[in-house]
């Protein structure tokens, strides 16, 4: 089994202690959390139904709560603790740090609460975490799209229908990941 393999071994074993920690996150933040309807965006609405809106929360903190990866074992990926994310999405809420509240970083998040829904839990958690090992954060395909996205988004130029192009690169992501959770599942 090479590295990758490995790790992707190591991503399903702890899979549901990250479940798990997700939900508790979302329980216990739960009483803060507003609609993302309810907020009055201008543009949002252009780009994301009203019910995809009334059915995602946001809870506005003062640090990003991020899985404790070390914890976990997964040490590949433990640096990204320390990194001071703007925003993160957890199924259908979004967390965003209370300096960070734009409309463009609404639109980045609400691109993952579409991925979240396309993939479900447990493939959006192993091809995000495969997109980190094989490219770093930055460079990961499924915030590479968020972030590409939300480029348009601040240059009024995002596709017509957003959610559409948001299922396509999700699935052709989900295409090229599927096989190596395969092999990593035949490999075991």
């Amino acid at each position: 089994m090479n590295q990758q393999q490995a790790i992707i071994h190591k991503f399903r074993t702890v899979l549901p202690a990250v479940c798990k920690w997700i939900d508790e996150t979302i329980e216990k933040h739960e009483p803060q959390a507003v609609l993302v309807g309810s907020l009055g965006f201008r543009r949002l609405p252009q780009h994301y139904s009203q019910d995809l809106l009334d059915n995602t929360k946001v809870v506005i903190v003062p640090r990003v709560p991020f899985p404790p990866l070390r914890q976990l074992g997964l040490q590949e990926l433990a640096e990204m603790e320390q990194m001071p994310f703007a925003g993160i999405t957890y199924k259908d809420t979004l967390f965003l740090h209370q300096s960070h509240l734009s409309e463009s970083l609404y639109f980045h998040e609400m691109v993952h609460i579409v991925q979240w829904e396309r993939l479900g839990v447990a493939n959006f958690l192993l091809a995000y975490g495969v997109g980190l090992v094989q490219f770093g954060y930055e460079k990961s395909p499924l915030e590479q799209t968020a972030y590409v996205l939300q480029e348009n988004f601040e240059r009024a130029v995002v596709p017509p229908d957003v959610i559409h192009v948001i299922h396509e690169r999700t699935d052709a992501i989900w295409s090229q990941v599927a096989p190596l959770v395969q092999r990593s599942d035949d490999e075991n």
